[in-house]
Formats: C-alpha cells, sequence, structure tokens
C-alpha cells in the first residue's frame, strides 16, 4: 500500500473537502440555517471551500467560506442516516469533526457528537447532487474524502506576474543604457555640424563693406557727374557776364558821346 502525505491544515487557509470522483462538498441554499449540503463539481466559488477552526488534538468545526455558517447534522441525530446541514455556531458538539487521515492520504471526517460516525453520502453516490449523511465506518471509497487547499487565483496572479515584471524591468534597464549611445551620435553630428557654421556667419559681417564699397562707388560714379554739371554751369555764367559787360559798355561809351554833345553845345552858347 502506498502511503501519501497529508495536507497540513493551517488556520485562516480554506480547503476543498472532495469526493473520490472529484466532486466538492458544497453549500446549496446560500447562507440560512439549515442549508442542504451536498456534492458538486468545483468552479471555485466560496460555497465550496471551507476554513477548519482546531478545538483540539484533531478535531475541527468546519466553516463555510461563504456564509460563516458549520457543517452540522440535522436535529442533531446520531443515527444512521441522518443529514448534514449548515448552522450558525452554537459551541455544540454536533459541530464537531474529528480528521483521521489514511494512509492513502485521505481522511475520515467522524462525528464527535454521533459516536465517530463517518461523513457519507446517501445511497452510496458521488455524483453531482449527491446529498451528505453520516453513517457507521464501512470499507470502500465514499466515506474517503480528500482535503487540498484553496489557491487564490488573487494570491497566485502576483507569483505569475513577477517574472514579467523582472523581464520588464530587465529590458527598460538594458534601453536606458542603450540611451546614451543613440543620443550620442546625434550630439556629435549637432557638433560637427555647428562648427562649420561658425565661419560662415563672418561673410555676414563683411557686409557693412560691400556697403562701403558700393557707396564709394556711388560718390566716384557720382563726381564725374557734378564735375560735369559744373563746368556745362560755368560758361553759362560767363556767357551771361559777358554779355552784360557787352550790354554795359556800349551805355559806358555812349554816355561820354552825349557828355561830349552838351559840352559843345555849352562851347557854342559861349562863342555866340
Amino acid at each position: 500500500m502506498k502511503t501519501v502525505a497529508q495536507t497540513v491544515i493551517e488556520a485562516d487557509r480554506f480547503y476543498t473537502i472532495s469526493a473520490h470522483t472529484g466532486n466538492v462538498i458544497q453549500a446549496v441554499e446560500g447562507a440560512k440555517d439549515g442549508a442542504c449540503v451536498r456534492l458538486g463539481k468545483y468552479d471555485h466559488k466560496p460555497e465550496q471551500e471551507w476554513a477548519f477552526i482546531r478545538v483540539g488534538d484533531g478535531v475541527y468545526r468546519i466553516r463555510n467560506r461563504a456564509s460563516g455558517k458549520l457543517l452540522d447534522l440535522t436535529m442533531t441525530g446520531t443515527a444512521n442516516g441522518t443529514w448534514l446541514h449548515l448552522w450558525e455556531d452554537v459551541g455544540g458538539t454536533s459541530q464537531m469533526w474529528t480528521v483521521q487521515p489514511t494512509p492513502e492520504g485521505t481522511v475520515r471526517l467522524r462525528s464527535s457528537w454521533a459516536s465517530g460516525k463517518c461523513v457519507d453520502t446517501v445511497g452510496m453516490g458521488a455524483a453531482v447532487g449527491a446529498v451528505l449523511q453520516i453513517w457507521q465506518e464501512v470499507p470502500g471509497a465514499d466515506q474517503l474524502w480528500t482535503i487540498a487547499e484553496v489557491k487564490d487565483r488573487v494570491k497566485r496572479a502576483p507569483k505569475k506576474e513577477a517574472p514579467a515584471a523582472e523581464e520588464a524591468a530587465v529590458a527598460e534597464t538594458a534601453a536606458v543604457e542603450a540611451a546614451p549611445a543613440v543620443e550620442t551620435a546625434p550630439v556629435a553630428e549637432v557638433v560637427a555640424e555647428e562648427k562649420p557654421a561658425a565661419p560662415a556667419k563672418k561673410p555676414a559681417a563683411r557686409k557693412p563693406r560691400t556697403t562701403k564699397k558700393a557707396a564709394a562707388k556711388a560718390e566716384e560714379a557720382a563726381k564725374p557727374a557734378e564735375e560735369t554739371a559744373a563746368p556745362a554751369k560755368k560758361p553759362a555764367a560767363k556767357k551771361t557776364a559777358a554779355k552784360a559787360e557787352e550790354a554795359a559798355a556800349p551805355k559806358a561809351e555812349k554816355a561820354p558821346a552825349k557828355c561830349r554833345t552838351a559840352a559843345r553845345k555849352k562851347t557854342a552858347k559861349k562863342t555866340v
């Protein structure tokens, strides 16, 4: 016979209780007292998960995760065929169960109230919908249960994402380390492009010289025009002065003539 290690039951953890077919013990009718307990296919519902509250050596109260109510015996019965249901915690012995391990890794759940009778299924059924009851110990797998810890998906997610986060961090670090090399090349190009640009600004400083030369050339070009214009005006002035002199000359010459005539007249008068 092969021995299988038992699941270690710890406080503040939740577990499934499954039959040999894989179907699990679940609460059917919500949170009300007297809710029926049956087998069902496990689909991670809180009604299918249980906490084991230790009250003695191997003795526990079995609490439903959804309602917080305890696995109990209907009408605190002790006879074979008494059904199991959920009930609020009343501190009674009918809500206490002994977990008895087997070498195969399974357990028997014995009632502390009903003289150690075992949790069983009605009609020896292990299919979905089978109702739970207590029965005296009999050979077979119908009274053997497997307890497995619930691995919450919320708790597992960070563990799965951790490698991805680490890979992302490594990728970011590599990107940061590679970034300076990529940025250095453009900087060198900019510097190389800017150095030749400095001499290119010097011709801009020479523009005033070009303007001065143009002004000088403009002045030189203007001088001949002024010199040419000046001689043209001077002869005109000379001609005008000559004409004025010529016009004045006859008058001066005529004036003496008149004077002479007047003088002659005076002389003639005197002679008479």
